[in-house]
């Protein structure tokens, strides 16, 4: 192990005291500027340790985010999106930096140690973001928080424009990008100022726009000028780290799945091993479509730019598809499950069971819920209440006049099961009778609807950016039957998953939620992106017969 530098150059051992080598010797009046024309920068070949480590800070941030903000309303999606957002522009901005210009200093390690702190603190802002309108203080400390961010990277930025300052063409592409974080960081503090005098609790929006203008500006840069350009850096290298840490959290998210069905219910049917093994197909699916259409080797610098922008998306869609498709696989669950604890009551009924009869299956169907699910003393009163007066009834009642006494308690063991499984149920249902039992299972069921609506939104959006990146990757050959079938299979990508995007319209009938209780949603698209892997293979010639001999 060598010395520590204090401070170390970024650009290579070649160039970084001399410039580029010069057969000739110079002329007398050569200006400075002409012989530092070209820096070379010292790349990296692969992500470094020091890189990865931060990768793993952010797994470790969308991992306990995603544990405690569980998607079932519109506002929980849009507060996901929103810290997904500015997780992944505030990781963008520092791999940005890390691809073009890290050196290993001790400037350099206290810098990724600020980092990691900034890591560290939107894990604690995390469970708190937005969680209400009260919430002022973790929106002024993740905007402070947001704002040190940016103001290592311009101290970064600072000590690269240093040791290149006497190359003409990084002067001014360095500059903009610290002037765009100069700015950055008096906007961000501004907004904190905004929450602490509780003023415009909404000014959070314009976290992520400048997240936003941020990234593009800096890549923007790095596209009109080639001395501090992207291209032959390892950042696709880096993007793909980032999705194959995504698709690892969609199977810790999978293995907590698991965990909850074996916590509240301890019973796995074969319709949920089934649907099990279908979700990890579907992961490991994707992982292929993505790795076969994504170039790892160097492509042209604006498809490179262009591709490291579209990844946000992508990943967002991603992060998004991963948590839908848990909460898929969980309410196929819990749909089998309402029905076996439910049906015998309501089939009773139906079937002209005496009072004894219905009020027995009542006691047992409540016992079940309650012993099994966690809730409230006030509701447990309340429910115990309706049942005991359901209890007084006369055996020569009529057994619907069970129904109507008892329906307060059913419907509250109907909220406590799903409520259980971590889905937030509408608070007041009107009704009586076996219309108000009806009408409680709609709206309890209604509340899936989101689910699979941004679930089947951001598959089809997955298939699409894939298309896109196949598109962005491929180069044509001289065969132009191979041409043709590509461009086709991508094609073919792009459509299904416009068609699987089109189902999130089904939500508007009511045949998404059936679809969604059924466990072919989630079988039905492991099969479909399997023969998407088969069309998207066809063109390359991999089915064949071949034996690949190395000596």
């Amino acid at each position: 192990m060598g010395r520590l530098p204090i401070l170390k150059s970024p650009l290579t051992r070649t160039t970084s005291h001399h410039g580029n080598h010069v057969d000739e010797p110079a002329e007398l009046n050569t200006r400075d500027e002409s012989l530092f024309e070209n820096p070379q920068f010292e790349h990296y070949e692969a992500t470094s340790n020091i890189q990865l480590f931060f990768d793993l800070f952010f797994v470790a941030n969308l991992s306990s985010f995603t544990a405690v903000h569980e998607i079932n309303s519109r506002d929980t999606l849009a507060s996901y999106i929103g810290f997904i957002c500015v997780l992944w522009f505030t990781w963008c901005q520092v791999t940005l930096y890390d691809v073009r210009f890290a050196t290993d200093s001790l400037f350099e390690r206290v810098a990724h140690a600020c980092h990691f702190g900034v890591m560290v603190g939107l894990a604690v802002i995390g469970p708190n973001f937005l969680a209400s309108p009260d919430g002022w203080g973790p929106l002024q400390q993740l905007s402070l928080i947001l704002m040190v961010s940016r103001v290592v990277l311009l101290c970064q930025y600072g000590s690269t424009l240093f040791f290149t300052w006497r190359y003409r063409k990084t002067r001014a592409p360095l500059i903009a990008v610290m002037l765009s974080l100069f700015v950055a960081v008096f906007i961000y503090l501004g907004i904190s100022f905004a929450f602490y005098n509780r003023s415009a609790y909404d000014a959070y929006i314009a976290w992520y726009c400048l997240a936003v203008a941020e990234v593009v500006s800096n890549v923007a840069v790095a596209a009109l000028w080639p001395a501090v350009s992207l291209w032959k850096t390892h950042l696709v290298e880096r993007m793909t780290c980032l999705t194959l840490i995504i698709l690892g959290e969609g199977i810790i998210g999978l293995t907590g799945t698991i965990g909850k069905i074996q916590t509240l219910d301890g019973n796995f049917t074969s319709t949920d091993i089934g649907t099990l093994i279908s979700a990890v197909l579907i992961i490991y699916i994707i992982y292929q479509l993505y790795f076969d259409s994504v170039a790892l080797e160097a492509i042209s610098a604006r498809r490179q730019h262009l591709s490291a922008i579209l990844h946000f998306p992508f990943h967002l869609a991603l992060c998004l598809a991963m948590e839908g498709t848990n909460q898929v696989l969980l309410w196929v669950h819990i749909s089998a499950d309402i029905e076996k604890i439910f049906n015998p009551f309501i089939d009773s009924l139906e079937n002209g069971a005496g009072t004894p009869e219905v009020k027995a299956l009542l006691t047992d169907m409540l016992t079940d819920v309650f012993s099994r699910f966690e809730t409230t003393d006030v509701v447990f009163d309340e429910v115990q209440r309706s049942l005991n007066e359901t209890l007084a009834l006369p055996d020569t009642a009529d057994p619907f006049e069970v129904l109507d006494t008892g329906l307060n308690a059913i419907t509250e063991a109907m909220k406590t099961v799903i409520e259980g499984f971590g889905w937030e149920t509408p608070t007041e249902i009107e009704g009586e009778g076996i219309e108000g039992l009806d009408a409680a299972y709609t709206a309890f069921t209604s509340v899936f609807k989101i689910t699979f609506g941004y679930f089947t939104v951001c598959t089809g959006l997955i298939l699409i950016f894939i298309a896109i990146f196949a598109l962005l990757s491929f180069r044509p050959g001289p065969d132009s039957k191979h041409y043709r079938l590509r461009y086709t299979s991508i094609a073919v990508t792009a459509g299904v998953g416009l068609g699987i995007a089109l189902l999130s319209l089904t939500t508007k009938t009511g045949a998404g939620e059936n679809l969604g209780e059924s466990p072919w949603a989630i079988a039905g698209l492991m099969l479909i992106l399997l023969a998407l892997l088969v069309v998207n293979h066809l063109p390359q010639g991999y089915y064949h017969a071949v034996v690949d001999k190395r000596v």
